[in-house]
């Protein structure tokens, strides 16, 4: 191995193969000393007489090299012509191409007439013999002789040359130093792997490798990076991929590998949404390949499962994993069958569904005998079993055996995961444990759940944390401390509101909570007698979504993206096929404007601000820790109260109802109870905007499940307030409701004891928050100002130029007020942009759409929730388009709606169906309710009024059996 170093630092790369080699001593070669020149002659002159011309030539090389240091050019030649003529009958094309070499530069260095064309022959030679580094010295050498002559073009020429013939060499290094990083990485040799990953970069870049290749290596180690925690370097390097996969010509399998670990790093800091839109582009990549590769097509539906358990339910998570476990199968990867199987099986669980899941672990032992040697999976196995034998514990005939085993299963998984320094596993195996109620690895339970939260904190995994502390106050509340219980609430909560305030997707900010709301209720009902005011933050802080966010401030600036695809979706709206066209050709068109929509929402989100720009752009801010201050800046008036509703569903499907009243001295009382299967189902039909009885309201009043769902609406001091009050001094009641309970009417809930509604004591508000203030700071509250002689209101109506109803309206509202009346969205932009209107008619009787942002004022033209945003609209709104006042909502998303839409845009409070009603209910009803609103009367209380009158009605039937369909959902003040 010495003579083979030797060789190599003295320019020779070719392995000694020749016997006759191991006379080259070592310290002959290395210091090139008397002793040592005198031996290499010998070996010529032995050589020779052997007729070994391989060893000949060599040996005549190294004394051409010697004399080449000594500037001794004469004998430099005189070797280097001996060495090539040995060469040249030893056969070996690499030395004739050297030694030519060796002479060719004695004459570049002597300027000879001949330098150029030798250098050009030995340049030739090495060509022949496939020596690129040769062949690259030999560029620099006559890129030399060009620079000396001043052809500069030539010499840059030569250098790219030379340049280019190192390439492979350095493209073979990169290759090397990536796939040394990759086993380093598997090996958990962190820092080498990075070394490595670090030098394949810079190879790649000095060689010129092509796109894909960098791109690849800046995967790896961003990978290796996220697995350590290194976030901010990570997301880096990612990016970087993301780049270099998408440039010229793009590699489409490294652009989704580097979009889908983007996706995990935001995942784990808490930007869910920024993460599933990443999963959905590193889909849409690989769909762009021809041909399927099913492997990043289960990992992406594997992970889109996980992310979809933090912000929906079950059932969105359960078809990604099944799908998963398809593409799987079809890859035959068994670490993934196994990974999807035991996912599955914890969903199974997390239903109650244990046979099941016992039937789904069974299914995920089998691959794990064909995997190789990674312990992880199997540690994860042990942990998923040691839940089950938990939950399968109270059932059995021994349930302290049973939960002892579970201990022993999870205190060896833990084990495990901690000889592997698996922080985040470590921490879910104590998360499990506390859940069970079960004593691991040396830990009570308690104690578990205390060091789950410090290793997931270790891991800088701020959900985990969550997880944790909620864990950890569902554990002492069925223990029955609540002061404890509330105590790791409050730590949920306001690590909530740091990721929320930091995340820079607004819809992450919307949907985090969603998680988290099951995991909260339990404790209202003590929080409310214990800790009023964590209840009071809990409850604004689960309604502080991005939209209503940007309520409480006036903050709506729509970014230039958010307006770029509004003007395109407005363009794609002009190309809609006619009814008539072709079946496929309108599905096409369909699924393109479904898309356009979607990556409308999300540039909308994005438009909204974080939480820290909110509380910047607010009024009165908030400091931290100050929370009774901010709720005494929201104090109710002398007889006004706020209505928190929430719906809780358990484990075991059963729905209950919780109820939290805020009275006017700041005081909160709760109530909560299960719903019977009636009263679900009633909720199911105003949540999908159905009828709710056969002949309307003459049902409602009958019907059992609607009594049983307003005991359970209205806490009993509440009701005993209703009780007290007169129909004509009523007071006003603000609705918060929980996103499934927004499209109950309200006004029609009876009150128990007595023949009366909701409506004859209370005027009803819904609003998103008690925080939600107008979206325009300079917006006056128009609604307000009473009429003065000589003075006249200005109306803007939006009519359809077709409808019965909507003439016989816009003549009612003429002979009150001037009606400034539009047909088009173009006309009504223009109208409002004007400022000078009091108020917002709109009579187009559409049905409302069955998606955020879809078209619902077709008659008039495009009117939906992005173009209302563009509007200057006054401070009340009157819509009398049929739904136009319901509100949309999927789990864990934005509630949204039009009329949420109108309030973002500038109005106070909006009037609106929250389903189908008819022409002739809005024609008898809106016009009176926009007189009164211009004489000066609060939109909620003009409302009220009117639809008491419309109830007791003998006159208008079908108003009397539809009045209960309107609401007002507006600011508090």
């Amino acid at each position: 191995m010495s003579t083979e170093r030797a060789l190599a630092a003295l320019g020779v790369t070719e392995p000694p193969g020749e016997a006759g080699l191991h006379r080259l001593r070592a310290p002959v070669l290395l210091d090139r000393s008397p002793d040592g020149v005198d031996e290499v002659r010998r070996t010529v002159a032995q050589a020779r007489a052997d007729g070994d011309d391989h060893l000949l030539g060599r040996a005549l090389f190294l004394l051409a090299q010697y004399a080449w240091q000594q500037d001794d050019y004469p004998s430099t030649v005189e070797n280097a012509d001996l060495a090539r003529a040995a060469y040249e009958r030893a056969g070996d094309r690499v030395g004739v191409a050297r030694a030519a070499q060796s002479r060719a530069n004695v004459l570049r260095i002597t300027s000879h007439r001949d330098a150029e064309g030798a250098l050009t022959e030995a340049l030739l030679l090495a060509r022949r013999a496939q020596d690129a580094v040769t062949e690259a010295t030999l560029w620099l050498d006559l890129a030399l002789v060009a620079q000396k002559s001043g052809d500069t073009a030539t010499y840059a020429a030569r250098i790219e040359e030379a340049e280019r013939c190192l390439r492979p060499s350095l493209l073979a290094a990169g290759h090397a130093a990536r796939n040394l990083g990759e086993v380093k990485e598997q090996r958990r040799e962190v820092q080498a792997a990075r070394d490595s990953y670090g030098r394949a970069v810079r190879l790649y870049e000095d060689a010129g490798a092509p796109a894909p290749a960098t791109a690849t290596v800046l995967l790896w180690w961003g990978r290796t990076e996220r697995v350590q925690g290194d976030a901010e370097r990570s997301r880096e390097l990612l990016e970087a991929a993301v780049r270099k996969a998408t440039s010229g010509g793009g590699d489409l399998v490294a652009e989704a590998e580097s979009r889908r670990e983007l996706a995990m790093a935001d995942k784990l800091a808490g930007n869910l949404r920024e993460a599933m839109d990443g999963y959905r582009r590193a889909r849409s990549a690989l769909r762009r390949i021809e041909g399927v590769n099913p492997l990043t097509l289960a990992n992406i539906e594997f992970e889109l499962g996980e992310l979809l358990g933090a912000l929906s339910g079950p059932e969105h998570s359960r078809r990604h994993f099944e799908e998963a476990y398809r593409w799987y199968r079809e890859a035959d990867e068994p670490r993934g069958l196994h990974n999807s199987s035991r996912e599955l099986a914890e969903l199974a669980m997390d239903a109650g569904d244990l046979s099941s899941a016992r039937d789904l672990l069974t299914r995920a032992v089998a691959p794990l005998g064909r995997q190789t040697a990674d312990p992880m999976n199997r540690l994860r196995m042990l942990t998923s079993l040691g839940r089950l034998l938990s939950l399968e514990a109270p059932a059995t005939v021994d349930p302290p055996r049973h939960h002892r085993r579970a201990g022993r299963v999870l205190t060896a998984a833990l084990n495990g995961f901690e000889r592997l320094g698996q922080l985040r596993n470590e921490a879910l195996v104590l998360l499990v444990s506390v859940r069970g109620g079960l004593g691991v690895g040396g830990y009570s339970p308690m104690e578990a759940g205390e060091e789950a939260i410090r290793r997931y904190g270790s891991a800088n995994d701020r959900l985990g944390e969550i997880e944790g502390q909620w864990a950890l106050s569902q554990a002492w509340s069925e223990a029955g401390d609540e002061v404890r219980a509330l105590a790791h609430g409050r730590s949920a909560l306001l690590a909530i509101e740091e990721v929320r305030a930091t995340s820079p997707d607004a819809v992450t900010r919307a949907g985090f909570l969603h998680g988290t709301r099951s995991a909260a209720l339990p404790l209202l009902m003590p929080a409310v007698s214990g800790d009023p005011a964590f209840a009071e933050q809990w409850l604004e802080s689960a309604r502080d979504w991005a939209i209503t966010g940007a309520l409480r401030t006036g903050v709506a600036d729509l970014s230039p993206d958010f307006r770029r695809l509004h003007a395109e979706l407005k363009r794609h709206e002009d190309e809609r096929p006619p009814e008539g066209a072709p079946a496929a050709r309108r599905t096409t068109w369909q699924s393109a404007h479904r898309a356009l929509h979607e990556r409308l929402f999300f540039a909308f989100t994005q438009s909204l601000p974080t939480t820290e720009q909110r509380t910047g752009s607010a009024a009165t801010g908030i400091e931290p820790g100050n929370e009774q201050a901010e709720i005494d800046h929201h104090r109710l008036g002398a007889r006004e109260y706020a209505l928190y509703v929430e719906l809780f569903t358990g484990t075991d499907r059963t729905v209950e109802v919780v109820s939290v009243c805020r009275h006017p001295n700041g005081s909160l009382e709760a109530t909560h109870g299960p719903l019977s299967t009636e009263a679900v189902a009633l909720l199911a039909r105003f949540r999908d905007g159905q009828d709710v009885g056969q002949d309307g309201e003459s049902s409602l009043r009958a019907d059992g499940a609607w009594s049983e769902l307003a005991d359970r609406l209205l806490p009993s001091g509440l009701h005993s307030v209703l009780g007290a009050c007169a129909e004509t001094d009523p007071v006003r009641l603000f609705v918060l409701p929980a996103n499934e309970l927004w499209n109950v009417p309200y006004a029609a809930l009876p009150l128990s004891g007595s023949t009366g509604q909701l409506v004859d004591k209370a005027v009803i508000t819904l609003t998103p928050s008690m925080r939600t203030r107008s979206a325009r700071h300079e917006q006056p509250a128009r609604h307000g100002r009473p009429r003065g002689l000589g003075d006249e209101h200005t109306v803007v109506g939006l009519f359809p130029t077709d409808a019965p109803m909507g003439r016989l309206e816009r003549e009612r509202l003429g002979k009150v007020t001037k009606v400034r009346r539009v047909s088009s969205f173009e006309q009504l932009a223009g109208a409002l942009a004007e400022g000078a209107s009091d108020l917002l008619y709109c009579a187009a009787h559409g049905e409302a759409g069955h998606r955020p942002g879809q078209d619902i004022l077709t008659e008039a033209g495009a009117l939906n929730d992005w173009s209302v945003l563009e509007l200057a609209v006054p401070a009340t709104v009157v819509l009398g388009c049929c739904g136009s006042g319901r509100i949309w909502h999927q789990p864990g998303s934005e509630p949204s709606g039009l009329a949420l839409s109108f309030m973002l845009a500038g109005a106070r409070q909006v009037v609106a169906p929250i389903k189908k009603v008819h022409g002739s209910t809005c024609a008898h009803l809106l016009p009176d309710l926009a007189e009164r609103v211009l004489d000066g009367q609060d939109p909620a209380a003009a409302l009220r009024a009117l639809q008491r009158g419309a109830r007791d009605s003998p006159v208008t039937p079908r108003l009397r059996d539809e009045w209960h369909l309107f609401h007002c959902i507006g600011a508090v003040r």
